[in-house]
């Protein structure tokens, strides 16, 4: 069965019906679950619902039909657009935008969802601990994989705050303010800690390492699990961009709590008493 990608239907149950290639059972077609077929639920390789969501693994065999259908996607989607630019010029554009602008969304995440993979990692551990931890690692993994999806890589290490500090220094002439200077100066300083504190950790001299980051080029940085200077993008070292945005905006955000109230939390470490040293005859 095949039906308009803009008929208001609930995408979901659109997408589910899509991937395994069944009927969509609606009163809108005028179909009910009396006299339903076994050739009209669809196949799929695997359906996991959960309270919270529900995934299906499309079987290859419908693989050709689900690609057809994706081909079909895009063409309405691409004859919006044009019906949109008509439409601009006719009626107005605040109408048209948010009109057309809900339905192609609508559209894109269709086409998301008939189009996006899924991939099953199997995690083994030789205790539970070992393996809550492992899962938590692939968790890591795969946020940082979609942050990279959306908004790309930059060289990992600290080598691009390193490089981004040497662009303070053109901020810092535009401004008038003291206050705001010095400030500037502070960034600057604490752009650099990341890298010098991989590299202490390394065993090796962060402010050397530092130094020699500022003199290559932005793609190159120090690769602390070999001990080179190396182009870090082919190498593997990088960070995703989002998250290397959302670490600077957050601890410039902590640093300006901590300026506005002027006081920080901390716990206090309590060192262990020293052992009573053993004199002879005397007991401790």
């Amino acid at each position: 069965m095949r039906f308009s990608s803009k008929q208001h239907l609930p995408d979901d149950e659109i997408a589910y019906a899509q991937v395994s290639c069944a009927d969509f059972l609606s009163g809108d077609f005028g179909l009910t679950l009396e006299g339903v077929t076994s050739d009209q639920l669809g196949i799929a390789l695997k359906v996991t619902i959960t309270s919270n969501s529900t995934t299906i693994v499309a079987d290859p065999a419908t693989k050709a039909e689900i690609q057809a259908r994706i081909l079909q996607i895009k063409k309405d989607l691409a004859q919006d657009r044009k019906e949109e630019e008509k439409t601009l010029k006719r009626e107005g554009e605040r109408n048209c935008q948010h009109n057309n602008a809900a339905l192609s969304r609508k559209l894109s995440e269709r086409i998301a969802k008939l189009s996006g993979g899924v991939a099953v990692i199997k995690v083994g551990a030789q205790t539970e601990t070992e393996l809550e931890d492992r899962k938590l690692r692939i968790e890591d993994a795969k946020n940082a994989t979609f942050a990279a999806m959306d908004e790309g890589i930059v060289p990992g290490g600290g080598a691009t705050y390193v490089h981004l500090s040497e662009q303070i220094s053109s901020i810092k002439d535009s401004m008038e303010d003291e206050n705001e200077k010095i400030s500037a100066d502070i960034v600057a300083k604490a752009l650099l800690a990341p890298a010098k504190t991989i590299a202490t950790n390394a065993g090796v001299d962060g402010a050397v390492v530092v130094e020699n980051n500022r003199s290559r080029d932005w793609r190159t940085g120090y690769n602390a699990i070999n001990g080179r200077y190396e182009d870090l993008l082919n190498a593997g070292v990088v960070d995703p961009c989002r998250v290397s945005r959302c670490a600077l905006q957050s601890a410039v955000s902590i640093a300006g709590i901590v300026l506005t109230t002027q006081a920080l939390l901390v716990e206090k470490i309590k060192k262990p008493k020293p052992a009573v040293p053993y004199v002879l005859g005397i007991t401790p």
